[in-house]
């Protein structure tokens, strides 16, 4: 298990269901973080390091601001509706000062099972990205969610200390966010409910296994 800290100065994590006004989840999606942390890494497939477990804890509640933004709104295959239509100004939510632990534990990992002792885990290869990133190779720039919402930093943190809110697993929780994201349709887009520490907690050491959440691929393998 490792623990890397994030900070981005703004990001935005459109609603599933959002329409014209682009509202925010208002803490960034395990999916999310996941996907950023492949990148990190160099890796093109999601399936790679599902089953990994990733646990949140948040130095503050991220600020929320409303901007009016120019939305693209057909962007696959209607060239003639996006020049007329596509183009149109739209308040969007985007979150500000951006800052939490994620801790990463592989145990879980589904491809290393399947390919055997020799497969490298995801937090052996975030380990490699953040020491020597010179090895890595990726397509542009690491972000967390959409291109442009660039993160500062994303740094390994070998002891956690501090005060610190944590994002825990909860079927009652306020929050919910999803966990995996089907970007063709929705079927196999999943979500989990959060709760959200009303208060700061002093961090140390690993987590408990309830705060963590497993990111799963709910798509039918080869042959189902």
């Amino acid at each position: 298990m490792i623990t890397v800290h994030v900070e981005a100065p703004y990001a935005s994590f459109r609603k599933s269901y959002a329409r014209s006004f682009a509202e925010s989840y208002p803490f960034a999606p395990p999916a999310t973080v996941y996907g950023m942390l492949l990148s990190l890494v160099g890796e093109r497939s999601r399936a790679r390091h599902a089953g990994v477990r990733l646990a949140f804890a948040y130095a503050r509640q991220p600020a929320v601001a409303t901007t009016l933004r120019k939305l693209s709104r057909y962007k696959y295959g209607v060239a003639s509706k996006q020049e007329k239509l596509g183009n149109a100004p739209d308040f969007v939510e985007t979150l500000c000062g951006v800052d939490f632990l994620c801790w990463i534990d592989s145990s879980g990992e589904a491809a290393p099972a399947l390919r055997g002792a020799a497969a490298t885990r995801l937090e052996e290869r975030i380990q490699q990205a953040a020491l020597s990133p010179e090895t890595i190779t990726r397509s542009g720039i690491v972000c967390l969610g959409l291109s442009d919402d660039a993160v500062d930093a994303v740094s390994l943190v070998s002891q956690p200390e501090g005060q610190w809110r944590w994002l825990v697993p909860d079927e009652a929780g306020e929050v919910e966010l999803p966990t995996w994201v089907d970007h063709v349709g929705s079927f196999h887009t999943r979500w989990r409910r959060f709760r959200f520490d009303a208060e700061p907690r002093q961090v140390s050491g690993s987590p408990p296994p309830e705060r963590f959440v497993p990111i799963d691929d709910p798509r039918p393998g080869p042959g189902s």
